[in-house]
C-alpha cells in the first residue's frame, strides 16, 4: 500500500478475506513509500465482510499509516485493528501499534529503530511489546527489480491472558533476531510483485522460531485506482497452548485515491 502526499488519502475496501491469520510478525516494510516526496503523508485502510445464510459473519478491519520524510530521516507510524463475529460469537479481536524510525547513512545503508504494542485475544495475547534496532541494506535497486535485507536485535515481552489453559497468565521476556528480505519485480507496466520473508529466531533458543512469508500482487489500472491481491503464511514453532502453529490469509483490496 503506497502512501500519498500530504493532503491525499487512500481508502482500501477488502473484497475477499479467507483463512484469517493472527500473525505475530507485522510486515511494515511494505508500508514505506520509498518514492514519496519530502514531508508528511498518510493513508487509511478500511475493510469488512458481511455474510448471511448458511454462513453468518460480520467483520470489520481498519488501519491508519502515517509517514514523515526528510532528506535522511523517515518516521513511520501504523495503527491496525480487526474485529469479527460469526454466528453471534466474537472470533477475532486484535489491535496493533507500530512506530519505526529510519536514518539513511548512504544510498545503500540505513539504520532502523522500532517499537510495537499488540493485543490479540485469539492468540491469547494480553500484551506483546517489542523494542529493537538494526541495519538495513539495499542490495540492489533498479527500475524493474529491487532487493533489500534488514536485521535487528529486539527484546520481546509477552503476557498471556488469564484463562483456563495450562500456561494462563505466563510472562516471557526474551531477545530475538528479526531479519527480513524484501524483493520487488515489475512484471508489467502496471503490475508489481512484492515478496517479503521474515525470520525471527530466539537468541537463547534458535529452535523457537517465527516465520512470515507475504506475497503481494499490486495492479494499478489507472493513477487513481490500485488493486492488491495478497497471501500471507505465518509459522510459530512455540505458540501458546491451543493456538495453531500455522496461519494463512488471503486478501484482495481495492484502493481509490480521493
Amino acid at each position: 500500500m503506497g502512501l500519498l502526499k500530504s493532503g491525499g488519502w487512500v481508502v482500501l475496501v477488502v473484497l475477499l478475506h479467507a483463512s484469517g491469520a493472527a500473525a505475530q510478525i507485522v510486515n511494515v516494510q511494505a508500508l514505506f513509500d520509498e518514492k514519496a516526496e519530502l514531508g508528511p503523508a498518510a493513508a487509511i485502510e478500511l475493510g469488512g465482510d458481511w455474510r448471511t445464510g448458511s454462513t453468518q459473519l460480520f467483520s470489520i478491519r481498519g488501519s491508519l499509516v502515517g509517514q514523515l520524510r526528510s532528506e535522511r530521516n523517515v518516521w513511520l507510524g501504523v495503527i491496525r485493528g480487526e474485529y469479527s463475529f460469526a454466528t453471534g460469537e466474537r472470533i477475532v479481536s486484535q489491535v496493533m501499534e507500530h512506530v519505526r524510525y529510519r536514518r539513511r547513512f548512504t544510498d545503500r545503508v540505513s539504520g532502523e529503530v522500532f517499537a510495537q504494542h499488540e493485543y490479540n485475544e485469539f492468540r491469547r495475547l494480553q500484551l506483546r511489546a517489542l523494542l529493537g534496532a538494526g541495519p538495513r541494506f539495499v542490495l540492489f535497486n533498479e527500475e524493474s527489480t529491487g532487493l533489500t535485507f534488514g536485521v535487528a536485535l529486539m527484546v520481546e515481552h509477552e503476557r498471556l491472558r488469564k484463562d483456563g489453559e495450562p500456561d494462563a497468565g505466563d510472562r516471557y521476556t526474551v531477545p530475538r533476531v528479526s531479519s527480513y528480505l524484501l524483493g520487488r519485480v515489475k512484471l508489467m507496466e502496471n503490475i508489481n510483485l512484492v515478496e517479503t520473508v521474515y525470520l525471527q529466531p530466539r537468541v537463547t533458543r534458535p529452535s523457537d522460531l517465527r516465520v512470515l512469508n507475504e506475497t503481494l500482487f499490486a495492479v494499478t489500472p489507472n493513477p487513481r485506482v490500485t488493486v492488491g491481491i495478497g497471501f500471507n503464511l505465518t509459522y510459530d514453532s512455540a505458540p501458546p497452548a491451543t493456538v495453531p502453529p500455522l496461519d494463512t490469509q488471503v486478501r484482495t483490496t481495492v484502493g481509490v485515491k480521493l
